[in-house]
């Protein structure tokens, strides 16, 4: 067997081309790297490195050597199933929080309004994610039906098969009237209801519905409609508030630890979920290639 080396920028090694063909996420030449007999290294129609084997399953393309101590995720148990049945194989899921959104950039409140749309550095943050994420094999994208969400989507989702599939479980929380308003604006005349949101969300109430139980129980929709659908490893394009709640319900964490976790803008977070529907975090928040340039998950 010949040893495949990942070089500093994270690409691919070609051993048998002395370092003269690297294949690249952004690449269009196809280098196959021959890992062992009957195995090649290539890249997918989704634009995903996988390790093929003639006749038989494929496989992701190698990591660093430096990737190890993982656990087997058929022994990992979490708070509890997603899903009521058992799935046909375990799942990755990987969720993204969208680009910077003109709204935000302004100070201002976006709660569920669709009125916010992508900035120009929200767009490139959107870039540097599809970077990131070339050599993952997706078999589908989830995005929220929301423009800033669905702009982001798209392009991550830039040059792979198949279309782009909206959820409405997916959808950012229901703020009321906070919606539009700059933050500064309603931290003054609305200073309680402002305060409650911010420090206290569980308790967070407004034209009698409670925003955090709802993007709780949709979370928990969500889960359970991207965990039934075909395929074993799926991109998940959504907003801060239902992010968080897809990480709070996997990981059995009540709507009380809602501001627990954080995601940035086109932040990262990844789960692997065996066949009984338990969830294991894996990644939380990954944003190294909003610093660098060639990071690669």
């Amino acid at each position: 067997m010949q040893t495949i080396g990942i070089c500093s920028s994270g690409n691919v090694h070609c051993p048998l081309h002395s370092g003269s063909a690297r294949q690249t996420a952004r690449s269009k030449r196809t280098c196959r790297v021959h890992a062992a007999q009957g195995s090649e290294i290539k890249p997918s129609q989704n634009g995903a490195l996988i390790r093929e084997n003639h006749g038989k399953a494929n496989y992701h393309a190698p990591r660093s050597p430096f990737y190890t101590g993982g656990m087997d995720v058929m022994t990992a148990g979490a708070a509890g199933a997603l899903v009521k049945q058992d799935l046909h194989t375990e799942k990755t899921i990987v969720i993204v929080r969208h680009g910077l959104a003109t709204w935000s950039a302004a100070g201002r409140i976006q709660g569920s309004s669709n009125e916010s749309e992508l900035t120009d550095f929200g767009k490139e943050q959107a870039e540097r994610v599809r970077d990131a994420l070339t050599r993952m094999p997706f078999d589908s994208c989830f995005t929220s039906p929301l423009t800033r969400a669905r702009q982001t989507a798209e392009i991550v989702w830039s040059g792979r098969q198949g279309k782009l599939i909206e959820l409405e479980s997916l959808a950012e929380a229901y703020l009321g009237f906070l919606q539009g308003m700059e933050n500064k604006v309603a931290a003054k005349e609305h200073a309680e209801a402002y305060r409650c949101w911010r420090s206290t969300p569980a308790q967070f109430t407004v034209d009698g519905r409670w925003p955090v139980d709802e993007v709780f129980f949709e979370a928990k929709k969500a889960w359970q409609e991207m965990l039934l659908a075909e395929g074993a490893t799926h991109l998940v394009v959504t907003h801060k508030s239902i992010a968080r709640a897809l990480l709070c319900v996997a990981l059995g964490i009540l709507p009380t630890g809602f501001r627990a976790i954080d995601v940035h803008n086109g932040g990262i977070c990844i789960f692997r979920v065996n066949k009984k529907g338990e969830p294991m975090l894996i990644n939380l928040n990954l944003n190294s290639h909003m610093h660098q340039e060639n990071i690669h998950y």
